[in-house]
């Protein structure tokens, strides 16, 4: 799965994923390969991203994700 996480002077994260936690207004998520697509906003919080290397923390104050089809995510955050 594709994730970016982006600030609008930043790219935090770019690369392929195998898991997504996020912290959204109605609860936690987690994301895997093939989710269905959904908008959401998320709250202050710390975005947890597995992939091949291990887990990695982005921490953000706020922002917005979007689930694409074809496994694309998108972050759209304020750190």
């Amino acid at each position: 799965m594709q994730l970016g996480i982006y600030t609008i002077k930043d790219t935090l994260f770019l690369g392929e994923v195998d898991k997504i936690i996020a912290k959204t207004t109605t609860g936690e998520i987690t994301i895997l390969s093939d989710h269905l697509p959904l908008v959401s906003t998320l709250v202050p919080s710390i975005i947890k991203v597995t992939d091949k290397e291990g887990e990695k923390s982005v921490q953000i104050k706020s922002g917005v994700i979007e689930i694409r089809p074809e496994s694309r995510v998108v972050i759209l955050a304020s750190a």
